[in-house]
């Protein structure tokens, strides 16, 4: 347990630790961000749109345990866009977002808000990929900030060298206002969460 965990308000002024053995080599954590290699997560979303994907060296990749799992030298950090937040009748929140996930090794326990620093305390969400045919409830879920809001960015990393392709959700005729068979990219595709 943290210290920001316990006392949520404090989190405007000191980040969120971050495990460094989940995260790339030279990842820092700040207050509305974290930046990997000197690259802002959150400006990376801005020019790229959502999901996006940034791929670097594991920090510890030679330890026992890391062996053991079958770690390798590589971990991709993906961010994403929640586009849409429902509440359950028994009290479950679910959280769509624009990527999908299903057969990644994502580290679901190292997900974290960014690009605003929230001082509310923390509840279980399930995590709703945001493509056609995702898997059926149960969720994966994610301890995230109870005040999440539709367009707040996530990141996670995820084990591997993961390829943007593997994370976003293929386009549908609908989204793309072409047939399915279109080669030219819609530049106003709707997964870029309106940022």
């Amino acid at each position: 347990m943290t210290l920001t965990s316990v006392l949520p308000s404090l989190r405007r002024s000191i980040p969120d630790p971050i495990e460094r053995r989940a995260w790339p080599e030279h990842t820092v954590a700040e207050v509305c961000d974290v930046t990997v290699a000197g690259v802002s997560l959150t400006r990376l979303a801005a020019l790229e749109g959502t999901p996006c994907v940034m791929t670097g060296d594991l920090a510890h990749p030679h330890t026992q345990d890391a062996r053991r799992r079958g770690i390798g030298m590589d971990v991709t950090v993906l961010v994403f866009c929640v586009t849409l937040l429902v509440d359950s009748q028994d009290g479950r929140r679910l959280a769509l977002v624009d990527c999908t996930t299903h057969d990644l090794p994502i580290q679901w326990e190292h997900c974290r808000l960014i690009g605003r620093a929230s001082t509310a305390k923390t509840a279980m969400v399930d995590i709703v990929p945001g493509d056609v045919g995702a898997p059926a409830w149960p969720y994966i879920q994610a301890s995230l900030p109870a005040d999440l809001v539709e367009g707040d960015l996530l990141a996670v990393p995820c084990t591997g060298a993961r390829a943007l392709r593997e994370v976003k959700p293929p386009r549908t005729a609908q989204d793309a206002g072409t047939s399915p068979d279109a080669d030219e990219p819609d530049e106003n595709w709707a997964g870029r969460c309106g940022k």
